[in-house]
């Protein structure tokens, strides 16, 4: 199946071109609303070609230590996705203050609204919705969250070896 997703791969490394080249000549901070969907945009690659350790090496440091790496690799390759990704454009990117699941207050950040796409039953009735993705600082770079069930997921030991072999819902 590697060869559906070249086109969608391929989308999205000339997305984060066009968007690299848009800074060009620029003196952006390194934390800019560019630099942020050019990140957004390398996890989703990331993601999508299962590439589970490089993905978890930009997590959100308080995220990794509630799933830490091996546990994480293991639980996402176990629990792929329920449908293909065919296309992704961003949006919108702003900065927002960002509820960071675990965390007790919002923290500065940036929201990257993408328009997604995802193949379901086939190319006649794909599932299409917006959503804004929450981005922070950490170190001057930019940082991923795990979404609030996965969190949860994580948390309450939902994705241990022992508990792998049954369906999980993330």
């Amino acid at each position: 199946m590697p060869s559906r997703r070249l086109p969608l791969v391929t989308a999205i490394a000339a997305a984060a071109c066009a968007l690299a080249g848009a800074d060009a000549g620029r003196a952006d901070p390194p934390l800019s609303n560019a630099s942020a969907a050019r990140f957004f945009l390398a996890e989703v690659a990331d993601k999508v070609h299962g590439d589970w350790e490089q993905a978890w090496e930009s997590l959100y440091p308080a995220h990794q230590r509630v799933a830490p790496r091996t546990v994480f690799v293991r639980c996402e390759q176990a629990l792929p996705f329920a449908a293909p990704l065919e296309s992704l454009r961003i949006v919108r990117v702003r900065a927002a203050a960002v509820r960071v699941p675990g965390a007790a207050r919002p923290i500065p950040g940036v929201a990257v609204t993408a328009a997604v796409e995802l193949r379901w039953f086939g190319p006649r009735d794909p599932i299409v919705f917006r959503h804004a993705f929450h981005l922070v600082p950490v170190d001057g770079r930019w940082t991923w969250l795990l979404s609030p069930a996965r969190y949860r997921l994580y948390a309450h030991g939902g994705c241990t070896a022992a508990r792998l072999g049954s369906p999980l819902v993330g």
